[in-house]
């Protein structure tokens, strides 16, 4: 066994999964103590977090060291890369400000948002396709990474105080309209926006609300977070349908401001230091202990193999993984195993692979699950999971020629 633990420790430096397990959040000094309202990432190295009072930070190095940017005075309240050097930032009255060089530096602009309060912004980085919301029900969209901003929807009471971009087509921003519904605009052409509201609906009961925050993977699957307003508390609500006006939603102790998936794995951020995760693609979740001292976290981003919390008073957390492998370099040749995800028996096909050969089970942090020895040509073998826990396992297969690592959910009905 102690030999294969060390297997898994050059197993993590080659091969592998992008997983967040025998993870935690780690606080970090960002030199800043004003409330950090947003943060994104270009890539796992270059990344922005901005604030209120022009706190913008910026990093190179993924966390490991953050830049304060000084002579800028509105609250910004959304930042986003564009591309790969160019960054924007939006605040209160209006505020644009641009970086072309990974947030080091920055240069205020002209939009047409003068006037509006601004509350975020959102891009897909392959087309440059953009949105910015605000106060007054503002949408001001581009088609261009930022070179030009057109207003489509403005002059209500309403406010979209979120966006988010699913990909070149779809955008969608997130808000409240005039009678307390959490209220929806969506963009499914890039062509044509539409609007809808919805009660989160907790036991049978729709109530009043506020959305802060959401992600989108496509046209029919995403969550929006956000804040009931009575009993109180935060919901969580999966896509519900664009014509429905009751999304049946989960409800939490603390209003939602901010949520992120990568695969199956998420993350909410939420008031008073509120932090919960999932590991079944939203399905289920768990609350985390952080030392955040109570204070508001207002938005979170995964990327790559880690992740970004930011909130008042400064509060930045880094999510430190012990295991951090990328999924491009999985050697799948022609072993593959299925059902995936699995509920009581997994397939693994073994090739034409002749015997000896060991098939391993294992779980993220290297524990040996179960373990096979064939000593001719099977061609497939046929695992009993039930005594194995819902979550994320490796299949390693070892033969003379070599060896492969698959990868599996195991779910329970």
């Amino acid at each position: 066994m102690g030999n294969y633990r060390l297997f898994l420790m050059a197993f993590t430096l080659q091969f592998g999964i992008t997983t967040f397990a025998q993870h935690g959040w780690v606080k970090q000094d960002p030199m800043v103590v004003q409330n950090l309202q947003a943060v994104d990432f270009f890539n796992e190295q270059a990344g922005v977090a901005v604030g209120d009072n022009g706190t913008i930070i910026s990093t190179e190095n993924g966390g490991e060291a953050w830049l304060v940017v000084s002579g800028i005075t509105p609250d910004l309240k959304g930042v986003a890369f564009a591309s790969e050097f160019r960054v924007f930032a939006v605040g209160t009255g209006g505020s644009v400000f641009l970086s072309e060089n990974q947030g080091q530096s920055w240069v205020q602009i002209t939009g047409p948002g003068v006037g509006y309060n601004l509350l975020d912004i959102s891009f897909d980085k392959a087309s440059g396709h953009g949105v910015i919301t605000g106060q007054t029900n503002a949408i001001i969209v581009t088609s261009d990474f930022g070179e030009t901003w057109t207003i489509v929807e403005d002059g209500y009471m309403s406010t979209f105080y979120t966006t988010y971009m699913a990909n070149n087509q779809m955008g969608v921003v997130m808000g409240w309209n005039s009678i307390f519904q959490p209220l929806l605009g969506y963009t499914l052409d890039w062509q044509n926006w539409d609007y809808c509201n919805f009660y989160p609906t907790w036991g049978g009961v729709m109530y009043e609300g506020k959305a802060n925050g959401g992600k989108f993977l496509d046209e029919v699957s995403g969550f929006i977070v956000g804040t009931y307003f009575v009993p109180g508390g935060g919901f969580l609500a999966p896509f519900g349908g664009w014509n429905s006006n009751s999304w049946e939603s989960q409800s939490f102790p603390q209003p939602l401001n901010a949520i992120d998936l990568k695969e199956t794995f998420g993350v909410v951020a939420g008031n008073n230091g509120y932090l919960a995760e999932s590991e079944d693609g939203g399905e289920s979740w768990e609350m985390v202990s952080i030392n955040a001292d109570n204070n508001m976290l207002n938005d979170v981003l995964l990327v790559a193999n880690t992740g970004y919390i930011v909130g008042n008073m400064g509060m930045l957390f880094k999510m430190q993984s012990s295991v951090t492998i990328s999924e491009h370099s999985l050697n799948s040749d022609d072993a593959r195993c299925y059902p995936n995800p699995c509920y009581n028996y997994l397939t693994v096909d073994l090739g034409d692979r002749e015997g000896p050969i060991n098939v391993f089970v294992f779980d993220l942090i290297g524990n040996i699950k179960i373990c096979r020895r064939i000593a001719g040509s099977v061609g497939k073998l046929v695992l009993n999971i039930n005594e194995l826990e819902a979550g994320f396992y490796f299949v390693k297969i070892d033969d003379l020629k070599g060896s492969t690592v698959l990868k599996f959910t195991r779910k329970i009905e």
